[in-house]
């Protein structure tokens, strides 16, 4: 650890400097105890101290230090120790003396092992503790053994996965146990070894003593002892706790290991030699563990940490992504809804223009509410969170409702009558469902998360809430996976592979393909009755499949002229705008000024913002916008809670 590091972390030590004046104070056993327990802790924290001694140059690459000791009056040589500055100064000539800042655990570790040292003396000018050699080691051994026996804990899943395969096996004492009950009991304990490897456990592997020769070496440091089983096989003997080894009358000599690096061993010395597998507590409810499992718990292991290594992967750019939508669908809101109003028409924006909520992002702050109080996904919940919107003003700023969204005032009003949420949503087609249908769109973009029909479904039914028209629909899945794949860059590197990659998937679903002879015929048939089952509106929304033709066709997207864009206020046209908008600026916030200059409809500049926000990062949102938002504190509440439920 560097210096500046360690430095950072002198003030640790603050509560051993406590610990021993309460001991000058107290004098008993009691507080003698708190200052050894204070000194452990700093220890396991990486904590520093600060260790009188000179620089004396390197040796074979390696810092030399020597040790300025303190004799005392029996002529002793204490090494001072000081837990911070001040204590170092004290009075008299060692106020100019030289002290360097060291981790307490290697502070410990040179007084332990220095030929002359007697022990070392805490804060020596002022209310000083001496703690001897011998007592220094002791104390070095205690916390090993600590550490191993924490260790060894991760362990327990395969001690107690082997007893239940002994009590399972008890109940065939007069008749051999069935095939099926013993591969469950062997999952068990291979399901544990999994578990312990995930969480860096230990195992002891007994070792030969010093003074024997015989056993098997992995890599010519550690000879391994040997077992023969009843039936002649050749086995490492591993146990998972000290009483299982202290179990043998004879002395066992082990040492304590990682559980991947047993595996590894016991494969190595195979490879070298006669080697059957390994034998787990040999001294009670033993059991034998084939090398043709241990091979496959290595393989299992090599594979968790490939899925590991991906699933990190993806964390990464999973990151702040759901307070990096919700606050750049804000964002985007309250800028559309000011420039609507006169407020502003073009950049740079001052604090006002961050201050309004408009109706469709309190509905979407409904929705992520829902998500996160109800665990799931539930239309019924949503659609309760919505009227609470209408009827007691939840999710409002200041209580004030800022304007009004037709499709969704009406479907609001239908479910006040009474009707089931599949059947409120209204035949229209305005940008307002692309707003609101955010949330159900991140659900796409969790870590690990394989898509099928079942998303498409689930996408309709949320867009159904308030719009069932099928270019609604349509372009509401459009807009999901255009998301999905600038959150997890699916389809490519650049931004053009992943919007064309997005309209591609989502049309290839759709697309009525003309087939060359009768059994591709006849197999087309079959998937669309397929999909017809997974995906309740999929004949309304395949004979829309001609408006993903321009999405599909990025590089005539990028030729379009401002001047030929069609803003209505559609879904169709406003997506068409906001792909476009991105294709033609090079950052959030160049993307965002020029939503607010197109005349689009207030908006526009909500989609522009999620999709620039999704495609470069939530560091790239200025952070004078984030902290001008009005309502951030809620937002980031839901958004943080969000997070955790459905990504972390």
């Amino acid at each position: 650890m560097e210096e500046k590091d360690i430095r950072a972390r002198l003030n640790m030590a603050k509560g051993l400097q406590d610990s021993v004046l309460a001991f000058s104070d107290h004098r008993d056993q009691e507080h003698l105890n708190q200052v050894f327990a204070a000194m452990e802790e700093l220890v396991s924290k990486a904590g520093g101290l600060l260790l009188a001694a000179d620089p004396a140059g390197e040796k074979e690459g390696q810092q030399q230090i020597t040790l300025r000791f303190l004799k005392s009056e029996d002529g002793k040589n204490y090494a001072a120790v000081f837990t911070d500055e001040e204590e170092k100064r004290g009075d008299g000539e060692e106020q100019n003396g030289n002290a360097l800042l060291l981790p307490a655990g290697e502070i410990l570790n040179i007084v332990a092992n220095h030929p002359t040292a007697d022990g070392l003396v805490i804060n020596p000018f002022s209310n000083s503790f001496i703690m001897l050699k011998e007592v220094v080691q002791a104390l070095q051994n205690k916390m090993r053994t600590a550490n191993v026996e924490e260790k060894l804990k991760g362990s327990h899943g395969i001690t107690q996965a082997i007893t239940l395969y002994y009590e399972e096996q008890k109940k065939y004492e007069e008749s051999e146990m069935p095939e099926e009950e013993r591969r469950a009991g062997i999952e068990k304990v291979l399901q544990g070894f999994l578990q312990g490897m995930e969480r860096n456990a230990q195992l002891l592997v007994a070792i030969v003593p010093p003074d024997k020769k015989e056993g098997e070496t992995m890599d010519g440091q550690v000879l391994f002892n040997h077992l023969s089983t009843s039936d002649g096989r050749d086995a490492m003997a591993v146990f998972t706790s000290g009483e299982e080894v202290r179990k043998n009358k004879e002395a066992t000599a082990a040492i304590a290991m990682p559980i991947l690096e047993v595996l590894r061993a016991a494969v190595h010395i195979s490879e070298q030699g006669k080697l059957d597998g390994m034998i787990i507590n040999p001294w009670s409810q033993s059991f034998f563990l084939s090398l043709h499992l241990i091979k496959w718990l290595l393989d299992a292991g090599d594979r968790r940490d490939k899925l590991s290594k991906e699933n990190e992967e993806k964390r990464s750019l999973t990151k702040e992504l759901s307070e990096n939508m919700i606050y750049s669908s804000l964002i985007g809101g309250s800028l559309g809804l000011a420039k609507e109003r006169g407020l502003i028409e073009k950049a740079p924006f001052k604090t006002e223009a961050f201050s309004l909520r408009p109706s469709i992002n309190s509905i979407l702050l409904s929705e992520f509410h829902s998500l996160n109080t109800e665990k799931r996904l539930s239309m019924q919940d949503i659609m309760e969170k919505m009227y609470d919107w209408k009827s007691k003003g939840v999710y409002l700023l200041d209580g004030k409702t800022e304007d009004s969204v037709d499709a969704i005032e009406a479907a609001i009003m239908r479910y006040a009558t009474g009707k089931k949420p599949e059947e409120i949503g209204s035949d229209m087609s305005d940008d307002a469902v692309l707003c609101r249908i955010l949330p159900f769109s991140l659900l796409l973009c969790r870590r690990l998360h394989q898509f099928s029909d079942l998303d498409r479904a689930m996408l309709h039914d949320g867009t159904r809430l308030t719009h069932n028209h099928p270019v609604a629909l349509l372009m509401a899945e459009l807009y999901s996976y255009i998301l999905r794949n600038l959150v997890l860059h699916i389809g490519g590197e650049s931004l053009e592979e992943q919007l064309s990659a997005a309209a591609s998937y989502v049309g290839l679903f759709y697309e009525d393909e003309e087939a060359e002879d009768e059994e591709e015929a006849r197999m087309n048939e079959e998937a669309k009755a397929q999909h017809r089952e997974d995906v309740r509106d999929y004949d309304r929304v395949a004979a829309e499949y001609v408006r993903l033709l321009p999405f599909m066709n990025v590089e005539e997207m990028k030729n379009k002229k401002e001047k030929e864009l069609v803003l209505d206020g559609s879904a169709e046209k406003s997506l068409y705008a906001a792909v476009w908008t991105l294709l033609h600026t090079t950052s959030y916030q160049e993307a965002v000024e020029k939503a607010v200059e197109l005349s689009g409809g207030k908006n526009l500049p909500i989609l522009v913002s999620t999709l620039a926000a999704a495609h470069y990062g939530y560091a790239s949102i200025p952070k004078e916008w984030k902290e001008s938002l009005a309502g951030k504190e809620e937002a980031y509440e839901l958004a943080r809670e969000w997070q955790a439920r459905w990504l972390d």
